[in-house]
C-alpha cells in the first residue's frame, strides 16, 4: 500500500514539474492574437471566400472604411500589424461588439484592445525606435563610404606600405587601368613592376 502511495505521489509530481514547465501558449498572446485564433484560426492571410478577409476577418466595406485601403485592396493582403491597427481603429468607433462572439470569448475590451481613431503599424514605441536606430545606422555607414571613397579619390599620391602589389595599390584607389594604369603613371621610377619597395611613394593620377 505505501509502495503504491508513493508511486502515485512521484507520479503526481511528474505531471505537476511538466505543467510548471510547459506553460499555456495562450500566456503570451495579445488579446488581438486570441480575437484572430476564434476568428480566422490565426491566419492572418486567410481568404476563405465567405465576404471576410484576414486574421480578424473584415468585410472589404470596414477595412476601406477605416483606411485599410491605404495598406492592401484587402485584410488578407496586408500585414498582421496593418490588421491590427484598422482593428484598433474599429473598436475606438464601435466597442468590442464589432466582434460579437470572438471579442467576448477573448475578452476583448477597448482598453486591453489599444482602441485609437488615428492608430497605426507604426505607433509601437520600440519597433519605431528600432527602425529610427536602423536608419541611423544606415545612414552613418552610408556617410563613412562616402567619405573614405571621396578621400580616396582626391588622393594623388600614395606610400608603399608592407604587403602592397600594383595591383593592390590600383584596386584601393581605383587607379584607371588598373595596376597596369598604375605602371605606366610611375614608370620613370618602376622599370619593374613587380618590384616595388615600401616607402616607395607613387603618383596615382
Amino acid at each position: 500500500m505505501k509502495r503504491l502511495v508513493g508511486a502515485l505521489a512521484s507520479l503526481a509530481l511528474a505531471f505537476g514539474l511538466v505543467s510548471l514547465a510547459t506553460p499555456p501558449a495562450s500566456a503570451a498572446s495579445t488579446v488581438w492574437d486570441k480575437v484572430a485564433r476564434c476568428e480566422s484560426g490565426g491566419n492572418w492571410k486567410i481568404n476563405t471566400g465567405n465576404g471576410y478577409y484576414g486574421g480578424l476577418q473584415f468585410s472589404s466595406r470596414t477595412w476601406k472604411g477605416f483606411g485599410g485601403g491605404k495598406y492592401a485592396s484587402r485584410a488578407n493582403s496586408a500585414s498582421k500589424a496593418e490588421q491590427i491597427a484598422i482593428a484598433r481603429r474599429v473598436l475606438a468607433s464601435q466597442g468590442p461588439g464589432a466582434w460579437p462572439t470572438c471579442g467576448r470569448k477573448a475578452g476583448l475590451s477597448k482598453s486591453n484592445g489599444k482602441a485609437s481613431k488615428s492608430a497605426t503599424p507604426s505607433s509601437n514605441p520600440g519597433a519605431k525606435s528600432t527602425a529610427k536606430k536602423s536608419s541611423t545606422k544606415k545612414a552613418s555607414s552610408t556617410k563613412k563610404a562616402s567619405s573614405t571613397k571621396k578621400s580616396s579619390s582626391k588622393a594623388k599620391t600614395v606610400k608603399v606600405k608592407s604587403g602592397d602589389t600594383l595591383a593592390k595599390i590600383a584596386k584601393r584607389h581605383a587607379v584607371k587601368g588598373g595596376w597596369k594604369g598604375l605602371w605606366k603613371l610611375n614608370k620613370k621610377a618602376l622599370k619593374n613592376p613587380n618590384r616595388i619597395k615600401v616607402g616607395q611613394v607613387l603618383r596615382l593620377r
